[in-house]
């Protein structure tokens, strides 16, 4: 999403029908953005669904290259994977 505000309310409503699992991902606080927002939505209406934001946590970051910070913060690809997985592995 490219925006938070206007959040796209439909979007979410219809992808939280059709999925088994939900994943925010956001390249800076997990905090105060998209997750939140879309956590806040999904519960108003009724959706649950095992949820997960990934990004920066509240805390010093690390530094390094963008692939080395999202690695660690586990927002890369293989992070990625292994968190969907966590969460399908939770209705399974």
């Amino acid at each position: 999403m490219h925006t938070i505000k206007p959040l796209d309310y439909a979007l979410i409503a219809s992808t939280a029908k059709n999925c088994n699992a939900i994943i925010t991902v956001e390249e800076h606080s997990i905090y105060g953005g998209l997750g939140e927002a879309c956590a806040s939505f999904l519960f108003q209406e009724g959706f649950i669904r095992p949820f997960k934001i990934m990004g920066i946590p509240d805390e010093y970051t690390v530094t390094g290259s963008q692939n080395e910070i999202f690695n660690h913060y586990g927002i890369s690809e293989n992070g990625l994977y292994k968190t969907a997985l966590d969460l399908l592995n939770k209705i399974l």
